[in-house]
């Protein structure tokens, strides 16, 4: 084998099993879509999102991010909040169990759920204070 193959499968050997390394942790990146419009016409209302957010998701996850979103469904425009978060697989059943609260309040056919595999996650604290590692 000449020395160019031989780096060449160095490196496809590396791009492959350090990443694999990063997945052994387990640790995704989470993503629920939930649609706010209903069925029978108008909206779920600020307050019942507001309601829905306090009592279920902040009771259930520690830490996450939502965003106001505008989804299309059946070509219909849709307004919609995505909520992220960063977690263990052992907590994934708590986001199924989530997501199914959402469409039975709701009325929804489904809860959109993307799960993404996390490389490497970290606080970054100033510059005076210590990297934080994950907890």
């Amino acid at each position: 084998m000449n020395k160019k193959c031989l780096i060449g499968l160095t490196l496809l050997i590396a791009l492959v099993v350090f990443p694999l390394k990063g997945y052994s942790a387990n640790v995704y990146r989470v993503q629920l879509f939930f649609g706010l419009s209903l069925p029978q016409g108008g909206s779920v209302s600020y307050y019942d999102w507001q309601l829905f957010l306090e009592e279920e998701i902040a009771k259930t996850f520690d830490g996450f991010n939502v965003v106001d979103s505008i989804g299309f469904y059946k070509g219909k425009p849709e307004r919609s909040k995505i909520v992220t978060i960063v977690l263990d697989q052992d907590d994934m059943p708590k986001v199924i169990k989530l997501g199914k609260v959402y469409a039975a309040k709701f009325h929804q056919e489904s809860v959109m759920m993307v799960k993404t595999p996390v490389l490497d996650w970290r606080f970054i604290a100033p510059a005076s204070a210590p990297v934080l590692a994950p907890q």
